[in-house]
């Protein structure tokens, strides 16, 4: 599975003490929020009209999470049980983003990822 080499941007929210120092360091063991698909290759990727499936990877989580797509292109439609949307992308940026919630420690992130589709 390659992940897609596009922006990505990740915000980190987790409640930090008052002296926990730099906000540009999340803690190590803060919940982390990565997109992949198996449809892209350095040669052929992100074309208008060719299907598209992007996962959601979860990584220093209990396991127990929440994922909330809080945006994403009209053409993509999300599958809570295997965690990946997927459609038919039409020409133009786009943005898809999400809200993950660590059900054990309460620990939520956002992750964001704009990309672009080619017109074929």
């Amino acid at each position: 599975m390659k992940t897609i080499l596009t922006t990505l941007f990740l915000a980190i929210a987790v409640p930090l003490p008052a002296n926990a120092g730099s906000l540009l360091q999340p803690p190590a063991d803060a919940v982390r929020v990565e997109f992949t698909s198996p449809d892209s290759s350095p040669t052929d990727r992100l074309k208008a009209g060719q299907p598209l499936t992007v996962g959601v990877v979860v990584s220093r989580s209990t396991g127990a999470v929440e994922i909330v797509p809080t945006k994403a292109p009209v053409w993509m439609t999300y599958d809570p049980k295997t965690r990946e949307f997927t459609g038919v992308p039409v020409a133009g940026d786009h943005e898809l983003a999400v809200r993950v919630t660590d059900a054990g420690t309460g620990q939520s992130a956002t992750g964001v990822l704009t990309f672009n589709i080619e017109a074929r």
